[in-house]
């Protein structure tokens, strides 16, 4: 008897479906109930907007990062033919899974910047600048191990990138100069800059049909 095609692409989408979804959750939980707790005014909004997007680079690391080192089970969590093709990008998946999970951790330094006493504005931003730096060792690194598809998926992912940055960030302060809206804080742009880059690569990736349950 033939399976069902939709019944296969359900069960294919279930468990990360689930998964992604009670992590996401409680992520966003678990930010607001940190960012509540510190202090009497805990974090600003875009100090918590920050953390949580951070947070999410992080956790993108670990399953990217995690599922390419136990192909078996990742073949199960991403979206992937099977267990060989992660065997397959194994290199490039590893190095740009480190690169975000170590600018997600900058960007934690940075929304985090004196809210503990450790963490002056001057051992954050020096802490965000290595960060940050090991993620472009990572990113090259994995740049030189993409194939012709991935390259031009990046290609492409930065032009969105950059229509995205100029509509969003450009029609935000267009808006604020004309006194319609409070001008984003220095905070808002850097975690815009992070959440445009994330949503052009999926575009980039969509477009080319890498999004389809496989």
């Amino acid at each position: 008897m033939k399976e069902n095609p939709k019944g296969g692409t359900l069960r294919k989408l279930a468990l990360p479906l689930t998964l992604g979804g009670i992590t996401g959750f409680a992520l966003a939980i678990g930010v607001g109930q940190f960012a509540d707790g510190l202090g009497e005014t805990g974090l600003s909004t875009s100090a918590e907007i920050a953390t949580l997007i951070g947070a999410f680079y992080v956790l993108l690391s670990v399953f990217v990062g995690g599922g390419t080192m136990m192909p078996s089970a990742g073949a199960k969590l991403l979206n992937v033919e099977d267990a060989d093709e992660l065997r397959e990008q194994r290199t490039m998946l590893l190095q740009s899974s480190y690169a975000m999970g170590l600018w997600g951790i900058a960007l934690l330094f940075l929304a985090l910047s004196g809210s503990f006493e450790v963490l002056t504005p001057a051992i954050s931003l020096a802490a965000a600048g290595v960060f940050y730096a090991l993620g472009v060792y990572f990113v090259v690194r994995s740049y030189g191990a993409s194939d012709e598809l991935m390259m031009a998926v990046n290609r492409e992912a930065g032009n969105w990138s950059y229509g995205l940055v100029f509509v969003f960030l450009g029609g935000w302060s267009a808006l604020a100069h004309a006194g319609y809206i409070a001008a984003p804080a220095p905070l808002d742009v850097l975690s815009a800059f992070y959440a445009m880059v994330l949503i052009a690569t999926f575009i980039a990736a969509g477009r080319r049909g890498m999004l389809k349950v496989r």
